[in-house]
């Protein structure tokens, strides 16, 4: 059985939605927005949100929170949310300007409307944590609305941000973070397992200012690869290799040497010694039995 996995619109977390009808299943199409249903924790009560369509999967993700279908967007209710939507984007300037004003570190995104709890969302980026209690008491009264502020973090700042749409990465193709895939998190790890720890960090940065998300293709290639060769720092008898010294069994110091790095795509092993560096191939070294 097929599950929908959704985005919603308001919190920008994913959901799994499942016992949508089997002829409404059928032609529901990526990027279409349907309405479901969760209970409030405290009062059991059951929420309405809106939610986007951005994959269909065999079976649920453990990630992810469960969700019940409600229904199909009504064309009268589609009409009404899309001029919701406008009137947020028209007020959303007027939020941007007080917040700078009041919050100078952050950055302000986007506002949406929660159609079913006549609400103003607005979301903002920052890494640092603001108590704003004050501050939507008073833009409520200058408003004559309900509003609610809702932090991000940097993947979801591009996704969200309408200013970002048709920008393209380094690789000209459409930013991942404007993609319909889960936004997975980047960490140093996947720098040091592909050996790129000596290039220039602020070039493995996308336009979120965090690590690419291409660092993740291939990753599990490189891992796999990387169990084939000797690992960092291990001591390399240069004898075995090289016309350093005729005693293959020459334990001698400036004859050893230790692995620095290794690179896959030639498929090298870069060995340091007191002399310098060498470049050696790795069937070579499988060659001496060396790894």
């Amino acid at each position: 059985m097929q599950v929908a996995l959704v985005l919603d619109r308001y919190t920008n977390k994913y959901l799994n939605i499942w016992d949508i009808p089997t002829d409404i299943f059928a032609n529901l199409k990526i990027w279409d927005k349907l309405v479901y249903t969760t209970p409030d924790p405290k009062s059991w009560v059951l929420k309405y949100s809106v939610w986007v369509l951005i994959n269909f999967k065999e079976k649920a993700s453990e990630n992810y929170q469960t969700a019940q279908f409600a229904r199909l967007l009504e064309w009268d209710e589609y009409k009404e949310f899309e001029e919701q939507q406008t009137l947020a984007i028209k007020i959303f300037p007027t939020f941007k300007k007080d917040f700078k004003a009041e919050f100078p570190n952050s950055t302000p995104i986007t506002a949406r409307f929660q159609t079913f709890s006549d609400q103003l969302f607005f979301f903002f980026f920052s890494e640092e944590r603001y108590v704003f209690t004050e501050f939507v008491k008073k833009f409520r009264e200058k408003l004559g609305m309900n509003i609610f502020l809702f932090q991000v973090w940097a993947r979801e700042m591009i996704k969200m941000s309408p200013w970002t749409d048709g920008m393209y990465g380094s690789c000209w193709n459409l930013l991942c973070c404007k993609s319909n895939r889960n936004l997975l998190n980047v960490d140093i790890d996947a720098v040091v397992l592909q050996h790129l720890e000596g290039r220039d960090i602020e070039k493995l940065k996308g336009k979120c200012w965090k690590l690419k998300c291409c660092l993740l293709y291939e990753l599990s290639l490189y891992i796999d690869e990387s169990k084939q060769y000797p690992r960092k720092w291990s001591k390399i008898n240069m004898c075995k290799i090289t016309d350093h010294c005729k005693d293959t069994n020459c334990q001698a110091e400036e004859c050893q040497g230790f692995v620095v790095s290794f690179n896959i795509v030639t498929q090298e092993v870069n060995i340091k010694t007191k002399e310098g560096f060498f470049r050696i191939p790795l069937e070579k070294l499988k060659a001496l039995k060396t790894v």
